[in-house]
This record gives C-alpha cells, structure tokens and sequence, in this order.
C-alpha cells in the first residue's frame, strides 16, 4: 500500500438527500502526481520502534552533504522562509511523495485541490469550480542552545502553480490552516506555538500562499540524560464558513521528530530522526592520513591491518549497507580504544609513537559500537593504522563537529563517506600518490672499466666461528640462512637471519627432532664470539619479528644503522609471507614492513612500519645506505619474484630512516624520472635473485647475485653501474663470481632437494680488494625425523662464505 507522511483524508462529497439538497459546498483533497489519495497512519509507533525505524538518507541529498566540512546554518535552524527547491530536487520533478532528506529537512509534494461543489435536489453532487495547487511542506529541525524554547521545529506550506478552472470557484471562500501536535510520552506534551498557520481568501492564497507553524515539546518530567522526546504533528486544512463543516488533516513524517537536551550536542534541539544520515569526510591535506586509511578500510579491507584468517568486512560505507551507531558511555570508548592501540603495539612495535607525534587510528570510529571492542571478539570487522597525532586530532575535530551539527545521539546510524578535498569522488589515485618527482640523471664513472674476479677461496672467515658456535651453543643458533650483516657503533657486528634453527646439537652432531625453530633472529659477532638474540624468553623462545596471524611469518630483508632525530638506530626490512594451502609450496607474499631497533635492546622493534607493498614486490633484497650511496638518498632494492628471470626494481629515500615511505621516490627508466607511487615504478635489470647486494667500488657500484636465468641456478654473478640505479652491465664470460656446488643431483650432495641461494656481499667483511660473500644452502626435504636432511646432518643448512678479489679489467 502506498504510503506518505503527507496525507489527507479525502472528504467525499455526499449524495443530495433531504436537507441537504440544492448545497453548495467546498471540498479539499490531496493526491500524488498520478491522481491517487495519500493514505494516513493508522497507528503511531512507539519511541522504541522510532528509534529502530528509520531510512538512509537521499543518495542525492548526501552526496551534496559535506557533513562535518559543510556549516549547517543553512537548514538547522527553525528561521525565516525556506527555499522549496531543496525539497522538490530531492523528490525529482513531477515525482512528489515525501521525504526526510537529512535530521534537518523534511520534504513532502502532492497536489492540494479547492474544490467547490453543488448539490441539487435528485441528481448528483458536480463540482463547478475548482484550483490545483502543487502543495510542498518543509520541515526545520532547530540546532538550539541553552534554552528549552529551542526545543522546536517549524513547518512550512506552500501552495503554488495553481491551476484555476473555467468557470472558477469562489474566490472569496476564506481557506485556513492550522496546527496540532501530540506525543507519545505522558512525561511532556506537544504544543503549537506562536506561529499557528493562516486564514485567508481563496484568491489571496493563490497570490502568496505559504504559511509556517511552530510545534514545541518540552522536556517536562522527562528525566534521561538526553531528555529525547518524540512529538507528531498534523495540519487541519478548512474552509471557513463551510455549510457542511468538513474539515482535512495533513500528517507529519511517519516518525514524527525528536527533541533531546542531550549534553553530547548543542544542548537542546529538534531533528527529524527518519533517516541514516552521513558523515563526508574531505581528504583536505590536514586529514589526508585519516582518509586514506578510511576510505583504504572501506574498499581494501583484506589489505588492511590486523591481518584476518576470515576475510575481512569493515561496515560504515554505503557500499556495506551497515551503517555506524554512535556510542557515547566513556568506558565502552576506552575498551575499544584499548584494543585498537594493542593492535597498533602489535604490528607497530611499542614505539609506534614516535615522541607522540603518531597515533593508533582505528576504524570503524572509537566513538561507535561498531568499533574494534564493541563490534566483535574478533579482528576481521575492523582496522588500524599509525597516522600523525595532527591528522588524527583534526579528523576527530570534524567528526565531533558531525555529531554536534547533526545532533548524532548516542545509538544513532551514520553511514561514513571520504570526499576528495574539492567535494568529488574520492579513489585509490587519491589515496595514492603520484607522478613524477624528478629526472633520472645518470653520472659518468670516474674510471669505468669492469671489475674482474680473482683469487676465489672458499670456507672464508667467519665460517669456522659459526661451525664452532653451532656445536657448542646450548640454546643459540645452529642453522639459518638470508645471513645479512651491518656493524654496530661499537665495531661488533650483526648477523641478520631468517629461518633459525636453536641447538644444542646431539652429541654426535645431529640435530635433535625437538629442536626449536623461529623464523628471524640476531647473532651478534664479537672477534670469534657470537651470542644469539631471539624473542620471547630464554625458556621458550620466539622469533625477534613474531607472527601477525597465524599461518602468517616473517623473512628478513637487508638491514642497515639509520639516523633518526639525532640517534642511531638498526633498522631491518621483513617481507611478511602468509600460507594459504598444504603444499609445501602454497604460501604467497602479504607485505612489506621495516622494524626499527633501539641499540640498547635488539630483543624486540620499538615500531614496525609497513612499507609500499601495492606492487608486489618485495623490497629489502638489498640497502645501501645514503654514507655509500654518494648522493645523501639511501637506495632500496626489490625484486619482481618469478620463478625464473627475476627483475630488480629500485627506490630511494633522502637520508637514512627508511619508515619515511612517504619521500620514498621509484625508478622507471622508460619515463626517465624517479616516481612518487609504487606502481609507478618500473622494472630494471633481469637475472637477479631475492637476495642480492649493491656496493661502492671504484668510483661505481658492483652488484652480486646468484643469477636466476635458469631455475635454481648454482652462479654467481657479478654487474657494474656508473650510478646505485643503473644501468647495470656485465662482461660477456668474465661476469662469474662463483659457482655454488652444493645445489641439484649431481651437486656436491649428491642430492636433488639440496639448493643453494641468495648471495650477497657483506661490505663488513671487505678488505681493500680482497671481498666476501655469502650464499645459503638448503634441503627440500623437510621431514621432521632423524632421517629427515635437516636433523640427519644439521651442516647442510648453514650460510657458506667466499672471499675473492675485485680488480679493475
């Protein structure tokens, strides 16, 4: 059945009987566009079912609405004479019908008739004259303050386009509107005030015809926090002096409208409730992190953080078709805050502040009970993420300024909506940067001739201080690869490892089956010592960089010393992995992240940041930081995996604290600039593997790799550049640094599952000419048992060293 907030009872006109005959008299009646009658309620709902009952706001209304960055002058204050437009543009033209476009408008259009009608003695009633108007009501909720008398809502009537018929009516007929409201709550009562509608002619109707009506509902006994108080009102349409004395009603919206005291708003105040409103968000440059993340929570949730084994579903957009409630009580705010900031200690380390000058945002918002605590026991309803503390703040300034124009109570829906600054549609491009930075400018060698190698000697120092420390150590390392290294300030140096394995070691130097293995730790060197570093506790230790989630780990990148407000810190890149399958091989890349370490304690990053990940490429194969580079950017490398003909990509940062993503600046030849976005970086030199080193030399750069032309190729090779980005070439037959024997059936094992992998160079090692390099070696056999390769003989998993010497061709 259709229905409108806008109705009339159509009064029929009677059969001439008796007395009645030869009348004249005037009806009224209000239709829709088409012709058909509105239909009033039949029953008023109760303030529960008000508060459960209500629609989204107009998709064309919201999309104009700037919530927290638009004033609200315009339509929340009960004042002077509206502008019908905004009422007949919500409706669509010709359309009528009715409408709450936002808390603060009401809309409803239809057809008013004046008709006037004859009677005559044995036959039927016929009108003999009459006048259509387009009949619009707008309602005005009122944005009060301190005083109860703003406990109001005007309502405003037009008649206009009237259509006169020929002949016309009586122009003298006198037509009066008046007002009457009620509530549905004993505890106060509904009151028309001062302004109570009109009564004039006919004709004086068709020349101005609007007239406005003020209803009032106190708070009365009402003794809640906000003092809510739902009120219905009706407009009693008349003609004055009508001989059959019929009188019209027109009705309010369907929920009637709120009043509140609420000291969570403007204090006291009226809104019509009967819709969703929505809350736009502009990602003007003081809120640019805010809506990144919000509008990334929105579209990307699988790609937000905290990871979720079950796919993620974030609510709060339209899209989602789950709108937000505001939440207001402090603690239910503070648990939700809680458990947001835990994830951001999590996945940021426990220095994500950086002197405050960060904070955990979350999303859906702390004041909602959608939030992170309120909304479910789980991680896959929400997101975090680490902004500046300025952005944060002035997002919460608008977001409390929505809630104050809009008189968003406690429980109230609101759908959230990011804008781009200007108002249009935002989207991944906005929430991305873009475009080009600056030219690539390629330098001349001071002395371009090709390194050569010479003189390569295997089992090269510190191989023997980890086969020594591996048989020893009780609890310390026994097996690892990736096997990257920086010096410490104090001359010590640092070993980076992935996978570990922790002894001790069986007596006859077998690796018991129980033995314990983590996924990232620290050996630090001193002369022939080495002391492992691991997370958790001596008693049950864990990886430096423990899980996300689970079936989630972390493999380490390159790493380097990093200088950030004035101290030194170590800073190691991860690449997170997540297993999806039960294949050996059913595992794929998640992300990126960059671990910050105090030198005072290496056990646990102060902060993670995540790093560009959009592109899938893994960055961290190799750093050289801005003391090497030669132009003060420290330079990061990645790789577009593949299984065969790897492809390096390049990035560089001004300065040396890598979590600076946003100065992180990408190569692409092809355009001859270094670009903003990750995506718009292009690939370089082809045959690198996912581990690889890039270092000064000669007035140019030498870069090593195992080559990856072929699968699990045992080469090793070597390229030069003029510059840290290339263009790297190589010596046709003279570009060999090594050849790995351990890998493939006929290599040194014997054994098809044995690999070897990811070399580099450790700068940290280099003497004048004389240079070294690691590799790792691996089996394929991942049985757990005293047969399997791993606990059958425990040397196969250890990083092999190589020296060699570098000299000009």
């Amino acid at each position: 059945m259709f229905f409108t907030a806008l109705a009339m009872v159509l009064t029929m006109a009677p059969q001439a009987t008796g007395s009645d005959a030869n009348q004249t008299f005037t009806k009224v009646s209000v239709t829709d566009f088409e012709g058909k009658p509105f239909t009033p309620p039949t029953v008023r709902k109760s303030p529960q079912d008000r508060k459960r009952d209500i629609r989204q706001e107009a998709t064309a209304q919201a999309d104009r609405s700037a919530g927290a960055e638009v004033a609200s002058s315009q339509r929340t204050a009960a004042a002077d004479f509206v502008d019908m437009s905004e009422c007949w543009d919500a409706l669509g033209p010709g359309v009528g019908g009715e409408k709450t476009i936002d808390h603060f408008t009401w809309c409803s259009v239809g057809i008013f008739t004046v008709e006037d009608v004859r009677c005559t003695n044995g036959s039927s009633c016929q009108t003999v004259g009459s006048v259509t108007f387009r009949m619009s009501l707008q309602g005005m909720g009122n944005q009060g303050a301190d005083s109860s008398a703003d406990r109001m809502t005007r309502v405003w009537l037009m008649l206009d386009e009237p259509v006169i018929s020929n002949p016309p009516p009586r122009m003298d007929r006198r037509l009066k509107f008046s007002g009457t409201c009620s509530t549905p709550s004993a505890k106060t009562s509904c009151s028309v005030g001062a302004n109570d509608g009109d009564t004039d002619s006919l004709q004086q109707w068709i020349v101005a015809g609007h007239t406005d009506f003020d209803f009032n509902l106190p708070a009365g006994t009402l003794t809640d926090t906000d003092r809510i108080a739902y009120g219905d009102f009706m407009i009693k349409s008349e003609v004055v002096g009508n001989p059959l004395n019929q009188d019209s009603w027109i009705f309010g919206p369907e929920n009637g409208f709120r009043c509140d005291s609420s000291p969570k708003v403007h204090y006291h105040g009226c809104v019509y409730p009967d819709v969703i409103s929505q809350f736009s968000l502009r990602a003007t440059p003081d809120v640019s992190e805010e809506a990144r993340h919000v509008w990334k929570a929105q579209n990307e949730p699988n790609l937000t953080l905290p990871t979720s084994v079950a796919p993620k579903s974030i609510p709060g957009s339209r899209a989602s078709g789950q709108p937000l409630e505001r939440m207001v009580n402090a603690n239910d705010k503070k648990a939700n805050n809680s458990k947001s900031a835990g994830q951001c200690r999590k996945y940021w380390g426990r220095g994500y502040s950086r002197g405050n000058t960060r904070q955990c945002d979350e999303y859906p918002f702390q004041s909602t009970y959608q939030g992170s605590a309120m909304g479910g026991a789980g991680v896959s309803h929400f997101s975090v993420d680490v902004i500046s503390t300025e952005h944060n703040r002035k997002a919460g300034e608008h977001l409390d300024k929505f809630y104050n124009e809009q008189r968003i109570l406690d429980l109230d829906r609101f759908y959230v909506v990011v804008l781009a600054a200007d108002g249009k549609p935002y989207g991944k491009n906005d929430a991305t940067p873009s475009g080009p930075v600056a030219p690539i400018q390629y330098p001349q060698c001071a002395n371009s001739r090709a390194p050569l190698v010479r003189d390569v000697k295997e089992q090269a120092a510190p191989t023997k201080a980890f086969l020594d420390y591996a048989k020893s150590t009780p609890d310390g390392w026994t097996g690892g690869d990736s096997t990257y290294s920086v010096t410490l300030p104090d001359g010590r140096r640092l070993w980076v490892f992935s996978d570990t394995f922790l002894g001790p070691l069986n007596g006859d130097g077998t690796r018991p089956v129980g033995a314990k293995l983590v996924n990232s730790t620290f050996v630090i060197q001193d002369g022939d010592s080495l002391t492992t570093i691991t997370g958790g506790t001596k008693e049950n230790p864990e990886a430096i960089m423990p899980p996300s989630a689970p079936d989630h780990w972390y493999w380490a990148g390159d790493a380097m010393l990093a200088g950030i407000d004035g101290e030194q810190y170590l800073q190691v890149t991860y690449q997170e992995y997540q297993k999806f399958g039960e294949g050996a091989w059913d595992w794929r890349f998640s992300r990126n992240v960059v671990a910050t370490f105090s030198l005072d304690d290496l056990s646990e990053p102060e902060r993670v940041d995540p790093l560009p990940s959009d592109s899938r490429v893994a960055w961290g194969s190799a750093v050289l930081e801005a003391g090497r580079s030669g132009d003060e950017y420290t330079y990061i490398y990645g790789v577009s995996d593949a299984p065969i003909n790897k492809k390096m990509r390049v990035a560089r940062v001004k300065g040396t604290d890598l979590s600076k993503v946003d100065d992180w600046q990408f190569f692409d030849m092809a355009e001859g600039s270094w670009m903003r976005g990750e995506r718009e970086g292009a690939t370089s030199l082809t045959g690198i593997a996912n581990e690889y080193s890039v270092t000064p030399w000669n007035g140019g750069f030498v870069l090593v790799s195992q080559d990856s032309t072929e699968a699990f190729s045992g080469k090793i090779r070597l390229w030069h550049s003029c510059s840290p980005y290339g263009p790297y070439t190589s010596l046709a037959d003279q570009d060999l640094v090594y050849r790995m024997p351990e890998p493939g059936p006929y290599g040194s094992y014997w054994d098809g599952n044995i690999i070897s992998y990811n070399a580099h160079v450790h700068p940290s090692l280099r003497q004048g000419d004389v240079w070294t390099l690691s590799y790792n070696v691996n089996s394929m056999d991942n049985r757990i048992s005293p047969e399997g390769a791993h606990y059958r003989d425990p040397g196969i998993y250890k990083p092999r060293f190589v020296s060699f010497r570098l000299v000009s061709s």
